[in-house]
């Protein structure tokens, strides 16, 4: 066993300001130091002009935002000390409008073994929770797609902000990060998730205030010292180190590879239950939320704005803010009892259509005994919409966007329904968020024409 001294032959730093803490620390140690930057800073950077390859691969929607949760090991990780963000995320951040990504450090991921800590997050991988294994290089994909970050002391942490995400600190253990570095200033800089305020609202604040903060541009200016020439610099120490010829052909920082065949947690032949909060605005500009209202002719298209839950992740969560009016759309054949016979709105699991549909919706309401409204997908794109009372109602997308499920579909024409009364039929403009772009959703009666332009 070898008990003496180990003698660097040389020591790689990213910037000078290592190189000054270096000479305060192990002044011996400066004449075999060299700054050279920082290269996996040079291929994040390379690799943002791909940012929508990666958003695609990581199955993020061009309407959709990314928030990034970044967890290195030990007790004072956000795993460790804060692990009920995850579940707050997902159950406060709309379903539809976010997606939300765990990227945890591989010592977590081998020190307690990949079984392991998906059975630990098994109930957020249901709620939709990515969690890419560590193997590659999908973290740094995923900052590159990301919108914002909750972190910790760790070093994704430092690299998310040097991309000029705006991020949270959800964790963050003093006591392992030097004093004086970039990674305790970082630390001074970010806010700390607040239990008291909505996260959305924490996340707008910081996308708000952060680019213009000088303490992080102080910070982040500190991660490399030679931006994108980390890798040549590197090379050419290292065959200086070998005494070999360098080879002559430039080399330059290599954008990370597009993530391909991420593992995805078991998919039930149920769709998870969701809380659906869906505000309405009628053509009148009159608001109002989904409560009941006498039956109002329109000046215009009713809006509804919907923002869905996972229920289970929502019911878990606390403490968390109370949502307005939300009603519970579940799909047929849901296991729990407490969303099955609570339900307000169900889908069918499959399409259908001709003489089936009757005893289909008859078999769904008897099933579901809270029910309001069943929706079954036909076979012609069209979805029908049927009440408790027997009033029946078809809706269909103009131009539908990727989000235009048949769940959603019903959720939006419950909303109006209980707005407008079972009388009216006409055009209703469907968004996500407030300053989406809306989808337009037709609804007619059965037994009535279809509005004009209406698709086939």
């Amino acid at each position: 066993m070898y008990d003496g001294e180990l003698i660097p032959s040389a020591i790689v730093l990213s910037h000078e300001e290592q190189l000054a803490r270096l000479r305060v620390g192990c002044p011996e140690a400066l004449p075999v130091a060299h700054v050279v930057g920082d290269p996996c800073m040079d291929r994040l950077r390379a690799s943002l002009p791909f940012r929508a390859e990666y958003r695609a691969a990581l199955g993020v929607r061009p309407d959709q935002h990314l928030l990034v949760l970044s967890s290195t090991w030990g007790r004072g990780s956000l795993l460790g000390a804060a692990g009920d963000l995850v579940l707050r995320a997902l159950a406060e951040l709309p379903h539809d409008s976010f997606r939300v990504l765990a990227a945890v450090h591989p010592n977590a991921w081998y020190g307690h073994g990949g079984w392991q800590l998906r059975s630990w997050l098994r109930p957020h991988l249901d709620a939709g929770l990515l969690l890419p294994p560590p193997a590659d290089d999908t973290w740094q994909a995923a900052l590159c797609a990301a919108d914002a970050f909750v972190g910790d002391h760790g070093s994704v942490t430092l690299y998310a902000a040097g991309l000029g995400l705006p991020g949270l600190l959800g964790a963050f253990d003093e006591d392992s990060v030097a004093a004086g570095s970039p990674m305790a200033a970082l630390g001074e800089a970010l806010p700390r998730v607040s239990p008291a305020r909505p996260l959305a609202a924490q996340l707008e604040r910081a996308a708000r205030d952060q680019p213009t903060d000088p303490r992080l541009a102080a910070v982040t200016s500190q991660i490399t010292s030679h931006p994108g020439q980390a890798p040549a610099r590197l090379r050419r120490l290292c065959y200086r180190m070998l005494d070999l010829d360098e080879p002559t052909a430039p080399l330059a920082p290599r954008p990370v590879d597009v993530p391909r065949d991420l593992p995805s947690a078991p998919r039930p032949p149920v769709e998870r239950p969701l809380f659906v909060e869906a505000l309405v605005t009628s053509g009148d500009g009159d608001d109002a939320t989904t409560g009941p209202h006498p039956p109002l002719e329109p000046a215009g298209p009713t809006e509804v704005l919907i923002r869905r839950h996972p229920a289970h992740a929502r019911a878990a969560a606390t403490p968390h803010p109370p949502l307005t009016d939300a009603h519970l759309s579940v799909t047929a054949g849901e296991p729990d009892a407490r969303w099955a016979h609570a339900a307000d709105v169900v889908t069918a699991r499959a399409p259908a259509s001709g003489p089936h549909l009757a005893a289909l919706t008859d078999e769904l309401f008897a099933a579901h005994p809270g029910c309001a409204l069943v929706a079954v997908e036909q076979e012609d794109g069209r979805c029908l919409l049927r009440t408790r009372n027997g009033a029946s109602f078809h809706g269909c997308w103009e131009s539908p966007p990727a989000w235009a499920t048949t769940s959603l579909t019903a959720s939006a024409v419950y909303a109006w329904l209980l707005r407008h009364g079972e009388s009216l039929a006409g055009e209703v403009l469907v968004r996500l968020t407030p300053d989406g772009v809306p989808a337009r959703l037709r609804v007619w009666r059965l037994g009535t024409n279809p509005a004009p332009h209406s698709a086939s």
